[in-house]
C-alpha cells in the first residue's frame, strides 16, 4: 500500500501536523532539532506501535498533553490510527474504527524498512543491532521462523531466572532445550545469510552502485553463531557454567548471534570510509526490502533518517536513481537538500522549530 497522507496530533514537538506524502520520494529537511526525525518516528510508530528512539512511548506525547494520535491514510482509502494515552496501552483503529492492540498483524500487513542514523554504519554496529536486522528479515520469511526466535527468548529468560534463583536442577532442563534449538536457529540464519550473499552477487541493486564503488563486488557477510562455532554447544554451556552463575545470565549462544561484514574476506570496518559504510547500510536495507517482497508480495515503505550526512552527491544520485526506477516509496530526512533539489521525483518539505513546536512548510 502507498501512504498518501499523515496526520499528527500532540506527537513530540508537533501540536498538529497534516502533510501529504508523495508516492515516490518525500524529503523533510531542516536544522538539527527541528523535528525531522519525529516525522519518520511517527510513521514507524503507526506501522509497528514502537519507537526507534525510546522504549517509553509516553515520551511521544507532547508535553502537558494526555495523549497523542497518529493517522496514516493510504492511497486506496484505508487508514490506520494509533492512539497512545499517557500510561495506557497503545490502541490501533483501522478503517471501521474497531480497536485492537495486535501489532503483530499490523506489522505483517504493513512492512517497513527503517534506516536510522545509528544503523547507517553496519560494519561497526553492535551485535544486537545486527541481530535485530536478521530477526526482522526472518519475521517476514516464514511464520515458523518467528516462533523459533520467540522460543529462544523464552528459554534464555527461564535459564536466567534459574541462575538468579540458584535453581540449578532446572537449569539442566533449559540447557537441553537450548542445545536442541540452537541448530535450528543456526540453519535459519545461515540460510538467510546465504540469501543475502546471493543478492549481493546477483541483484540489479548492486549493479546500480558498482561503477562508482567497484569494491562492492567483494562484499559478503558471514554468520556468527554467538559462540566459537567449533566446539559443541553443550561443551560451551558446561565451560561457561560458573561464569553464568556469577553473572546470572547465559553468556554465549544463539541469543548472541550476529553477522560480520567482509570485504575480500576481511573485516570491512578496517578498510572502508564512513561514507562507504553508509552505502553498505543502504544496500543491506534495500536487500531486506527485496527479500520481504519476495516472501510476502507486499511492498515495504522505506524510512531513512538523516540520509545526507557523509553520503556524497554522486552516491546520493545513484541511490535516488534506484529508488525512482524501482518505484520505492521513501520518506527521508536530511539536514540539507542540495543533493536532492534538482530531482523532480523528490517532493521537499522544510521543517522548522519555533518555541516549543515544530512546523512543516
Amino acid at each position: 500500500m502507498i501512504i498518501k497522507e499523515i496526520k499528527l496530533d500532540c506527537f513530540r514537538s508537533y501540536e498538529f501536523l497534516e502533510t501529504p506524502i508523495n508516492k515516490g520520494i518525500t524529503l523533510f529537511y531542516g536544522d538539527n532539532g527541528s523535528g525531522k526525525s519525529s516525522i519518520i518516528e511517527s510513521v514507524y510508530f503507526a506501522l509497528t506501535g514502537k519507537s526507534f528512539r525510546t522504549n517509553d512511548t509516553n515520551n511521544l506525547i507532547q508535553k502537558n498533553k494526555n495523549q497523542t494520535q497518529t493517522l496514516i491514510v493510504f492511497d486506496e482509502g484505508s487508514s490506520i490510527k494509533i492512539t497512545k494515552k499517557r500510561d495506557n496501552r497503545t490502541q490501533i483503529s483501522q478503517n471501521r474504527g474497531e480497536k485492537t492492540n495486535n501489532f503483530t498483524k499490523l506489522v505483517k500487513k504493513h512492512p517497513n524498512c527503517l534506516i536510522e542514523n545509528k544503523e547507517f554504519f553496519f560494519t561497526t554496529s553492535n551485535p544486537e543491532q545486527k541481530r535485530n536486522f536478521l530477526n526482522k528479515t526472518l519475521f517476514y520469511v516464514e511464520q515458523t521462523d518467528a516462533i523459533l526466535l520467540n522460543e529462544v527468548k523464552k528459554i534464555i529468560s527461564q535459564r536466567a531466572a534459574c541462575l538468579k534463583n540458584k535453581d540449578y536442577n532446572q537449569i539442566k532442563y533449559w540447557d537441553e532445550k537450548l542445545i536442541e534449538i540452537e541448530p535450528k536457529i543456526y540453519s535459519l540464519n545461515t540460510n538467510l545469510c546465504k540469501k543475502i550473499n546471493k543478492y549481493l552477487t546477483d541483484s540489479a541493486l548492486l549493479k546500480n552502485f558498482e561503477e562508482k564503488n567497484p569494491w562492492i563486488k567483494e562484499l559478503s557477510i558471514k554468520y556468527d553463531r554467538g559462540y566459537d562455532g567449533i566446539s559443541n554447544y553443550s561443551d560451551i554451556l558446561s565451560k561457561n557454567f560458573e561464569k553464568d552463575c556469577i553473572l546470572k545470565r547465559t553468556t554465549e549462544g544463539p541469543h548472541k548471534r550476529s553477522f560480520n561484514i567482509l570485504l575480500n574476506n576481511t573485516d570491512a570496518s578496517e578498510t572502508l570510509s564512513r561514507g562507504q559504510q553508509k552505502i553498505i547500510s543502504i544496500i543491506f536495507h534495500l536487500i531486506q526490502r527485496e527479500i520481504i517482497i519476495e516472501h510476502t508480495k507486499l511492498t515495504p515503505i522505506l524510512l531513512m533518517d538523516d540520509i545526507s550526512s557523509e553520503l556524497d552527491k554522486e552516491n546520493a544520485n545513484l541511490m535516488l536513481k534506484y529508488l525512482i526506477n524501482n518505484s520505492v516509496q521513501t520518506i527521508m530526512t536530511s539536514i540539507n537538500f542540495s543533493h536532492f533539489a534538482k530531482h523532480n521525483d523528490v517532493v521537499l518539505f522544510h521543517v522548522e522549530h519555533n518555541g516549543e513546536c515544530s512546523n512543516v512548510k
